[in-house]
């Protein structure tokens, strides 16, 4: 059965309604923005396309493509007031001791918010959560936390605070139940189905508009050099911090929905989240755009590749291959052999100012706090150039939008700028990670050890989802479901 939408107050819809519903709204909220959307005056074009700024002229329509109206990209986000959930975790939500600034919560030490009628069975006092499946549309299941809230109950983040009270589940914290952000400025604003078909149908504008754009040495915007991000341009949704449990649930399949509520909670209830990380696994795809993921990117531009390239607990590498096709005949589109890769492989043209990217033929991993993502994961990403009133360069808009029909209920979409902050050569070079294990999973839970321990341990199976073994190894005896006995990743 789906999950149905549910923010401070539980409708009777189902899921399939709300993606309908969705859908709708998101069609009729870009026929509007298009049509508010206005072009800029010849004026900035002459300085936009001034020495230094961008090599070679605005389109033939006199606007460079990073300004020009598209069907596929630069559609407005939904403008719409948002505050954390909590209860507790990074981003703001534990709030700051030294300056006496409480955590975000609702309620705490076993107190009930006023005028919230609490279920008689949660996520934290749950003997079985899959049996609760009807449950999971109401926040009231969750405490009305969010997802990053549940991970942090315990205090996981570094500077995070300990909410789990002292006689735990009662004392188990409550979120903000009238918070959430929306889930129709979550879902893609676009009528694509496939990243295919949305790549497609930018290079068919492209070529329509007299591109794709082939650079030389020459002609290259001079766009290398070292950038941060910033989330300006959208809540980061991703980081799970702004949305109710249920709302976030929408956005997933049924067997993802299940992997996303085992996930939250083994970390609330049992105080034993699996992060990547802390063993040296892999970071996976999915972390890129996280909010503990990359926030320096050493980008290089050439005529011929993309590359950017960055770490946090490892490194992200992904290289944008210009003017390459993918190989169509293997499980997902490729371009080197049919194994799936960690951060994909990644095709792209120019439009003048503008780099589209289509990437595939990744690794299906989990990101902690937010969802899992399987082998079919691909996605469109969209790097607009983006320039102060004077024409000066400043960085780059950052549109993603993922396309996964394995994992996702429909596309979703996050939007960021990427600030370029200096050049190459400027500052610290590079710092290449190694990851050297000191923490390890015992009887379920991520425990540091000393040099020279000798203990017993189970060798991971990397494409069996090696995180939920943990969990149904040491904390699901008795329950009546399982994540493991499902597809592994395509093997």
């Amino acid at each position: 059965m789906g999950i149905v939408q549910a923010g401070p107050a539980t409708s009777g819809a189902t899921c399939a309604d709300v993606r309908r519903r969705g859908a709708r709204e998101s069609r009729r909220e870009l026929k509007t923005m298009r049509h508010l959307m206005t072009t800029i005056s010849a004026a900035v074009l002459v300085a936009l396309a001034a020495p230094g700024t961008l090599a070679q002229d605005a389109g033939e329509d006199g606007v460079f493509a990073s300004q020009q109206e598209s069907v596929g990209r630069g559609t407005p986000v939904l403008e719409t007031e948002f505050e954390l959930v909590g209860a507790g975790g990074p981003y703001g939500g534990s709030g700051n001791a030294a300056e006496g600034v409480p955590p975000v919560f609702l309620a705490r030490d076993g107190d009930v918010p006023e005028g919230i009628e609490p279920l008689e069975v949660d996520i934290f006092n749950t003997k079985d959560f899959y049996a609760d499946r009807e449950l999971w549309s109401d926040p009231r299941y969750f405490r009305c936390n969010s997802s990053i809230g549940l991970e942090s109950v315990w205090g996981a983040y570094p500077g995070s605070v300990d909410l789990s009270g002292d006689n735990f589940p009662e004392t188990a914290p409550w979120g903000h139940c009238d918070r959430d952000y929306p889930r129709e400025a979550i879902v893609s604003p676009y009528e694509f189905e496939t990243a295919e078909e949305h790549y497609n149908a930018l290079l068919a504008e492209a070529e329509e508009r007299g591109g794709p754009t082939v650079y030389t040495q020459q002609t290259m915007p001079e766009w290398s050099g070292r950038y941060q991000r910033s989330n300006d341009p959208m809540p980061p949704w991703i980081f799970a911090h702004i949305n109710q449990m249920p709302t976030f649930l929408s956005l997933l399949s049924d067997e993802y929905q299940t992997r996303f509520v085992q996930q939250a909670h083994h970390a609330a209830a049992d105080n034993a989240a699996q992060w990547p990380a802390s063993y040296c696994w892999p970071e996976g795809f999915g972390r890129y755009f996280s909010g503990p993921g990359i926030q320096t990117f050493h980008t290089y531009f050439t005529p011929e590749s993309v590359l950017f390239m960055g770490g946090n607990a490892g490194n992200f590498v992904r290289q944008v291959m210009i003017g390459q096709e993918f190989n169509m005949d293997g499980a997902v589109p490729r371009l080197g052999e049919d194994v799936p890769r960690w951060y994909g492989e990644t095709v792209g043209f120019w439009h003048e100012d503008v780099l589209v990217t289509w990437t595939s033929n990744v690794q299906g991993w989990t990101t902690h706090a937010a969802f899992e993502h399987s082998n079919m994961m691909q996605t469109i990403e969209i790097y607009s150039a983006r320039y102060d009133e004077d024409g000066a360069y400043l960085g780059l808009r950052h549109e993603t939008v993922f396309y996964d029909p394995e994992a996702l209920a429909e596309p979703v979409r996050l939007v960021r700028d990427l600030n370029k902050v200096g050049m190459l050569n400027e500052g610290a070079p590079y710092v290449f990670i190694e990851c050297l294990q000191t923490i390890y999973p015992i009887e379920g839970r991520a425990e540091p050890l000393p040099p020279n321990t000798t203990f017993e341990y189970t060798t991971p199976d990397w494409f069996g989802r090696p995180w939920a073994q943990n969990w149904e190894r040491y904390f699901e005896e008795d329950m009546s479901g399982s994540t493991t006995q499902t597809q592994l990743f395509g093997f």
